[in-house]
């Protein structure tokens, strides 16, 4: 479900932001994939503080401080992606 919720989430927030700002493609989509990043690392900790990143099978909470580089890093990638793709498509319906 988390992962879900964060997509829809990124996806909204690129939406917005390419909406708002037509004209500047590139600063928009810089914009909204900080905000996805920053959205993204927070919710991780809320939701793992929370109790709902718990594994079924062993009932352990991951531990992922010794890894926050590499999931920085594929969230960017991921929130670059919507970012583009969102405003493409933005970028395609406001003409």
């Amino acid at each position: 479900m988390v992962p879900y919720f964060l997509t829809g989430i990124s996806v909204l927030i690129a939406a917005i932001l390419h909406w708002l700002a037509p004209q500047n493609f590139w600063r928009a989509t810089a914009m909204s994939t900080a905000v996805i990043l920053l959205v993204s690392l927070a919710s991780l900790y809320i939701f793992n503080a929370s109790g709902m990143l718990v594994s079924e099978n062993t009932g352990e909470t991951p531990d992922f401080s010794g890894r926050l580089g590499m999931i920085s890093l594929l969230i960017s990638f991921f929130a670059l992606l919507i970012s583009l793709f969102v405003g493409w498509f933005i970028r395609i319906i406001r003409q």
